[in-house]
């Protein structure tokens, strides 16, 4: 995660945030005198957030009222993340200093901190102030959500079903994306569009252009996937179990079809001792050979596959004899 602090190229949108792995000396000075207190968000849970206010920005601001702040995230959608969250208020020099040149807020995920203007003022490409809240909360919501295997953190990557349904998996093999890229190709970066997704969520009818990839822009789906991943989080990948028989050597063995409903690993294994090797093969539904592999009659043995775009699957047991035996099988999907 990359400190934004030159200024865009000529005709680039300024970034809305940054994200930041590691607050500099400068910003650790600033937040280390910022008097924080606790507020409820008032949406009827009796949680509450920690809002800070810098001496400076609480001398000078015209907009740095904590209740304010905290009962605006109580209109958005979350979960436990919520009371994790501190919403610091700085003047916006200071808030330059901390984010960056053009920056209109930052977070910083080790420590669940965002950091926002004391001030009103509209941003360059007309959101609000609280839009641009919104937007920080969803880095925060991704923050605070597991990410399927073998994909980054979610933070970089978009939320489970969320990037599933804008397929970001596959946009990545493409080079079309950039997880994590708060530099150059901030505007590829999903974490981001993850974030400004979630500010639509909250805000259906803003007039903000959207300056992130077009195919990326949320329609319907991916609005309700986000608000899935924010109040129904995923946790792991779950086991269904494929059992049957399959079909003697030199004929087209028994097919098993399966849904596969996120991007992520799926991991296949026999589901009790067999006695006599096999092969399984994992096909697109489209009858493409995607994986095949031996696993025998040891259980441990897997076969592993990464889904990128698939919808579902499809399962051919060999035997590797003559004789039809029952061929169970465990399969662990996101």
């Amino acid at each position: 995660m990359t400190l934004l602090l030159a200024a865009p190229a000529a005709g680039t949108p300024p970034p809305r945030d940054v994200v930041i792995g590691e607050a500099s000396a400068t910003s650790a000075r600033i937040s280390a005198g910022a008097a924080a207190a606790r507020y409820p968000i008032e949406d009827g849970s009796g949680a509450t957030i920690a809002v800070a206010v810098t001496p400076a920005c609480e001398a000078s601001c015209t907009a740095a009222d904590p209740r304010e702040i905290a009962r605006f995230v109580g209109t958005l959608i979350h979960g436990p993340e919520v009371e994790l969250l501190t919403v610091q208020l700085d003047t916006p020099g200071q808030l330059e200093l901390e984010c960056g040149y053009g920056a209109q807020a930052c977070y910083f995920p080790a420590e669940n901190r965002i950091v926002l203007s004391g001030e009103d003022a509209p941003a360059p490409d007309g959101a609000s102030r609280e839009y641009v809240l919104a937007h920080e909360y969803g880095h925060h919501v991704a923050n605070h959500r597991e990410s399927v295997a073998p994909f980054p953190a979610a933070i970089d990557w978009g939320t489970p079903r969320w990037s599933s349904h804008e397929h970001i998996c596959q946009a990545h093999r493409r080079g079309a994306i950039f997880p994590g890229d708060e530099g150059a190709r901030y505007d590829r970066n999903p974490g981001e569009a993850f974030a400004e997704a979630f500010a639509r969520y909250r805000f259906p009818d803003a007039d903000v252009k959207w300056a992130w990839a077009s195919s990326l822009r949320p329609d319907a789906a991916a609005l309700e996937a986000i608000r899935e991943d924010t109040l129904m989080p995923w946790e792991g990948r779950t086991r269904i179990r494929l059992a049957g028989a399959a079909r003697p050597a030199g004929r087209l063995g028994l097919v098993r079809s399966f849904r596969t409903p996120l991007d992520g690993r799926i991991s296949l294994e026999p589901a009790a001792r067999v006695a006599s090797p096999f092969e399984v093969s994992l096909w697109s539904d489209e009858g493409r050979v995607l994986r095949s592999s031996e696993p025998a009659a040891r259980r441990e043995r897997q076969l592993n596959f990464t889904v990128c775009g698939q919808s579902r699957l499809r399962v051919v047991f060999e035997p590797r004899s003559g004789a039809r035996r029952p061929v169970p099988l465990l399969v662990e999907r996101p």
